[in-house]
């Protein structure tokens, strides 16, 4: 009896520590509002132009967040959908991106939660950037690193997204 008492404590307790872990969180304020990024991040500086905010954890993995209202984008159509200005969006950086003689590649793309994920490579590493639309912001987040592979770097910027959704 005993036993079983011990082994139901011990599963309602790691539960509890696996929770808390999973309930960490930075914000970060962005032009527009104030983004929840899961996990401990470090602000290390925002891009006047872009509005960019640099964050970077334990793991030295960097991120990037930025929500600027879409009317302040020269591509932004007021009668297109919210997922078609996405695609837009994503065409006018990706774009700029292949003039400047980057490599582009669009990863994944979801209408029904209208986002696109891509990435281009800077000469040293991809930068995967994930493009959406929140209410009348467009959001920006990018990852950088090699430490995590491709499909852990998608998902986190999809948790990202959708945690601020």
């Amino acid at each position: 009896m005993k036993k079983i008492f011990l082994l139901i404590l011990l599963i309602s307790y790691s539960g509890r520590i696996q929770s808390q872990e999973s309930n960490t969180f930075s914000l970060v304020k962005t032009r527009t509002t104030q983004l929840k990024i899961p996990g401990n991040w470090e602000q290390l500086n925002t891009a006047e132009d872009s509005g960019q905010t640099y964050l970077k954890n334990k793991e030295g993995i960097i991120i990037a967040v930025a929500q600027n209202p879409k009317k302040a984008y020269s591509f932004f159509k007021s009668e297109k959908t919210n997922f078609e200005n996405v695609k837009l969006f994503y065409t006018w950086d990706s774009d700029f991106m292949k003039e400047s003689k980057f490599k582009t590649e669009k990863l994944k793309e979801d209408a029904k939660s209208e986002f696109i994920v891509w990435k281009f490579n800077d000469n040293k590493l991809d930068n995967l950037f994930l493009f959406g639309s929140i209410k009348d912001n467009f959001i920006n987040l990018l990852i950088y690193t090699d430490i995590w592979p491709e499909e852990q770097k998608i998902a986190f910027l999809e948790k990202v997204y959708l945690l601020n959704k």
